[in-house]
């Protein structure tokens, strides 16, 4: 067994050269609330917000379906004294961020986050302004897993040198794949991005692309879903963003799944049996495991695409 002093669990993840495809963390609504002080390993718990704050958020969290909250900050030389809050949206078209400002966390408690959550158009008199500009997340939670101090704030500190609007973040999900970047407000999740990458990813992304090499996958999908969609994207050489739609999914084995995507235009269906597996590699998925395990992987079984007769039309959801 490695001493867990030994190893970083993402150069364990890249040594095997895990796929990452299928692995971004679920969620419609991200809360992120700025707090620019240490975070402990679990950062709304350990942090020094009052009891009703915490409790407020939790239920926050607990009545907004697939919702997610996260902690960010800035470095100190880009504070500001207001603090920031966003809701994001992550849907699979026209997604949105709403932008607040709050002076001090009591604050929160006045603050309908479920309504700003649920509404397709909040108002921008009472919830701050909403918009689709990008907003970049990295994990830099080094109390969480030490792969995201190493990988993470160097790529943090990389990025926030550029115009992008980039924060660290608390814990996202996939330690082993630090660096972690996230594309808000579509939720695009990537792993293992370097400083390089982390450009290349941003500068895509801003036109509305995607970088499917270090592709984890989107927020609004399941698993399976995002195993798919990178699948279509990489037979079909599609990377613009928009380029395709969720049509279904269905389970029709154990642990294996029929996708369908529609073309923009509805002109094309693309489908991809999927199913998953676990690796025939055993590696410590976080660096404090004490325990090497296999991982869950994807393969494609089929592709094929459909073409549509003039006329003829599509459902599934929007």
């Amino acid at each position: 067994m490695i001493s867990q002093q030994s190893f970083f669990c993402s150069e364990l993840s890249r040594g095997f050269a895990e796929k990452t495809f299928g692995t971004a963390s679920v969620g419609d609504i991200w809360l992120l609330i700025e707090y620019p002080f240490a975070w402990g390993p679990q950062a709304l718990k350990d942090s020094d917000l009052s009891q009703a704050v915490k409790a407020y958020l939790m239920s926050a969290v607990k009545n907004i379906p697939r919702s997610r909250l996260l902690f960010i900050k800035r470095d100190r030389r880009k504070r500001k004294e207001e603090l920031a809050v966003f809701v994001v949206r992550c849907r699979e078209h026209a997604p949105s961020i709403t932008r607040l400002k709050i002076n001090d966390y009591e604050q929160l408690l006045d603050i309908d986050l479920k309504g700003i959550a649920s509404a397709s158009v909040p108002s921008a008199a009472a919830a701050g302004d909403t918009s689709d500009s990008p907003l970049y997340l990295v994990c830099t939670h080094g109390k969480r897993d030490k792969c995201c101090a190493k990988f993470g704030y160097s790529l943090y500190k990389s990025l926030s040198s550029t115009n992008a609007s980039v924060w660290q973040s608390s814990h996202v999900g996939g330690d082993r794949f630090a660096a972690n970047l996230v594309c808000f407000p579509h939720g695009l999740f990537y792993a293992h991005v370097t400083e390089d990458s982390g450009r290349l990813c941003i500068e895509e992304y801003e036109e509305r692309r995607l970088v499917l090499d270090k592709y984890r996958g989107r927020a609004c999908y399941q698993y399976p879903v995002q195993a798919a969609e990178y699948f279509i994207r990489t037979e079909g050489r599609i990377i613009g963003l928009d380029e395709l739609r969720h049509l279904g999914c269905e389970r029709t084995a154990e642990r294996q799944w029929r996708v369908r995507f529609a073309a923009r235009g509805g002109e094309r269906i693309y489908e991809a049996g999927v199913r998953s597996v676990r690796s025939d590699f055993q590696l410590n998925n976080t660096c404090h495991s004490t325990e090497e395990k296999s991982v869950i992987q994807y393969l494609l079984d089929d592709y094929r695409v459909t073409s549509l007769s003039p006329g003829q039309t599509i459902s599934g959801p929007s």
